[in-house]
């Protein structure tokens, strides 16, 4: 049956709601520039770049564009609609009705200035996609009109607020953004644009061209808004750095047949919109104060900091009550145990870590150990233990395509006797219970899979200061439980204590799963779940406790190596947790500051603290971390946090070799 109808929410799609504050947020930063204030045609216009003008940009775009978008992929998804022919019609009806009363009234406020601004934004819409114009399939002339669809109205919301306050090299500035921002999207295209005879400016010249050319687009934007604001604009040019950043990540692909990995690149691009639109929202409102909030814009900060530190609070008592681990019991038969290690210079620890397997109480393991390769007497500690259940192998090279630790822990397991086997880190310490406990909860619960988080040893001061956020991050930043529970794929908690049935995971292939992960013991579960293997993750302080490494250097190295694989390499996430973590930070330094000096109000900067440092101490508990390196965490978390964007630099661009025979692939 042929569909005649045209639904609200089709409309909306078409529309591509991600993209209205790319257009909204623009005109009404103009508006409030020239006026400083929000009023009627204000809101209007704020309306109307929400849906309307993108319903007229997209709309005509996605009827002109029918025969190509129904073999894009890309299309029907957040990124557009994918209306059938028959319902054209009816979108240039929708089109009409959505933006002729605005535009009317437009005409009505507005001056002779701002009408020609209109009709010039009217059609630049309708130039860049109807024929005979077409102009996104004029190589540079595309970035350059794609540009003035955003750039656009906010030279209209200066007009139309009376002009005052334009700044032409901060327009300068925003049109250069957008012509990076259209030709580093170009690029993922080329593939099925050279198929289907489509010319864009990535096309014309090439990935790597087109790559450079957007970089340096964005450097000179960041360059112009410096000149444009001078001092003021220090902190937006910081937020604008990571658009370059990211386009600086894909350098490294040279090939126009890789041109299909930008793809990354591109959803990357969608998701900063959001957190540098943001960011730069709250500095524009913080200088103009549209809502005349003066003075006490200082105690809406901590009021927000309270906040936050209330939803955290909710997510610790959530993660917390989703991961405890049930009570078990005792078997009457005990499955053999086989415990897996793999160990790089862990002359510190090895010898604790081995004296605790060794005191088990249990009947019936075995102790499979290899070394990395390590460049201290890790090996030789390992070796001087005189042990039956302790068998140390070499490892055969790493074959291309694996990492060396999940290469280690393919062959540790293939020279496993046990029903269960257990990989376990070099620096974990095992109570005398842990194998009773690990072996019954397998059992009970029906597991194939289970990975228990043990506590953290923070002697040294650098555990103190950086150690003791770990576990923060993963229980205070977001619903970790829920994700685990229901999309694995996206959730970031692991530990270095994982137990599996050795038939069941070898079966979906082993350590196979996971042969380009630098971090095995996160991915292990993840890939098992994806398999329909039954997992799950649990607190396991009581019965583990990893000792780590006690220098900052190694620490650092540690965090570094390990961050920004944990997030899934998610560069938006990764720089919304540092922003988010450092925001958090730099607002208690400010309070404590500001209270000393008399400028804050120690009520609600008091309020702020507490119900922050509240959850960061239920970890602390739960974790066995240092009570007094948590209480002053707006320092030593900051410490802590500035290891996430070195961590994904550290992945992107420099693609380190963590071990001999290591690379992880991005």
């Amino acid at each position: 049956m042929t569909k005649h109808t045209l639904s609200i929410k089709e409309l909306i799609k078409t529309s591509r709601i991600i993209s209205w504050p790319n257009t909204a947020v623009p005109f009404i930063v103009g508006y409030i520039a020239a006026t400083g204030r929000i009023d009627l045609p204000g809101i209007a216009g704020l309306l109307y770049f929400c849906f309307s003008y993108n319903l007229l940009m997209y709309g005509v775009n996605d009827i002109f564009d029918y025969e190509s978008d129904i073999k894009n992929p890309r299309k029907n998804s957040i990124e557009g609609g994918l209306l059938p022919k028959q319902l054209h019609g009816k979108l240039w009806q929708a089109i009409a009705i959505a933006n002729i009363p605005f535009l009317a009234y437009f005409l009505y406020v507005g001056t002779i200035t701002s009408h020609l601004i209109l009709a010039a934004l009217i059609f630049f819409c309708l130039s860049y996609s109807i024929k005979g114009l077409r102009f996104k399939e004029v190589p540079f002339l595309d970035s350059l009109n794609s540009a003035l669809h955003f750039v656009m109205p906010y030279i209209f919301g200066v007009s139309i607020g009376g002009g005052q306050n334009f700044r032409p090299l901060a327009a300068l500035g925003f049109l250069c953004w957008g012509m990076a921002s259209q030709a580093f999207g170009a690029i993922q295209d080329i593939g099925p644009d050279r198929e289907a005879n489509i010319k864009s400016i990535a096309t014309a010249i090439g990935a790597k061209r087109t790559t450079q050319y957007s970089f340096w687009l964005y450097v000179a934007c960041i360059s112009l808004v410096i000149l444009s604001f001078g001092t003021k604009g220090i902190l937006a040019s910081i937020l604008l750095s990571a658009y370059p950043l990211n386009v600086a990540f894909f350098m490294k692909y040279k090939s126009d047949a890789q041109s299909a990995r930008f793809r990354r690149g591109w959803c990357n691009f969608i998701w900063l919109n959001f957190l540098v639109g943001f960011g730069l929202t709250q500095i524009l409102l913080w200088r103009w104060d549209p809502f005349s909030l003066g003075g006490s814009k200082i105690g809406y900060i901590f009021i927000s900091l309270t906040i936050i530190g209330l939803i955290q609070l909710a997510l610790v008592l959530q993660n917390f009550a989703g991961f405890r681990r049930p009570k078990t019991g005792r078997l009457e038969e005990w499955p053999k145990i086989s415990i897996l290690i793999h160990a790089f210079n862990q002359a510190d620890n090895i010898n604790s870590t081995l004296l605790s397997l060794i005191g088990q109480n249990y009947p019936s393991f075995e102790i499979i150990f290899t070394d990395l390769g390590s460049t201290d007497n890790t090996l030789k500690i390992a070796q001087s233990y005189n042990d039956k259940k302790l068998t140390i192998i070499d490892t055969d090279e790493v074959p291309s395509g694996w990492t060396l630790e999940s290469w280690a822990a393919q062959q540790l397991l293939n020279n496993a006797s046990g029903k269960i086997a257990l990989s376990l880190a070099a620096d974990t310490v095992l109570l005398p219970n842990a194998l009773t406990t690990i072996a019954s909860l397998l059992s009970e619960q029906k597991l194939d899979l289970a990975a228990l988080l043990p506590a953290d040893q923070d002697k040294s001061l650098a555990q103190k200061t950086i150690l003791s956020h770990n576990h923060y991050f993963m229980f205070g930043m977001y619903p970790a439980a829920y994700l685990d529970k229901n999309n694995p794929s996206l959730t970031s908690v692991y530990s270095q204590v994982v137990a599996f049935d050795i038939d069941a995971i070898q079966s979906l292939g082993g350590y196979e799963l996971t042969k380009r992960s630098p971090l095995n013991d996160l991915d292990l579960p993840i890939q098992a779940r994806k398999h329909r293997a039954k997992t799950a993750f649990y607190l396991g302080s009581d019965i583990a406790m990893s000792q780590n490494h006690a220098s900052w250097r190694l620490i650092g190295r540690q965090n570094i190596q390990q961050f920004y694989p944990a997030l899934h390499f998610n560069m938006p996430l990764t720089l919304s947790l540092f922003a988010g973590g450092l925001f958090i930070s730099l607002g208690l330094v400010y309070g404590v500051i500001g209270s000393i000096g008399g400028s804050v109000s120690i009520g609600l900067f008091g309020l702020a603290y507490a119900t922050n440092l509240l959850p960061r101490l239920l970890v602390a508990r739960e974790s066995k971390q240092n009570i007094i390196a948590t209480i002053i965490f707006p320092i030593t978390s900051t410490v802590a946090l500035a290891m996430l964007p070195l961590s994904m630099i550290g992945y992107e661009i420099f693609r380190p070799r963590w071990q001999s025979r290591t690379e992880a692939t991005v």
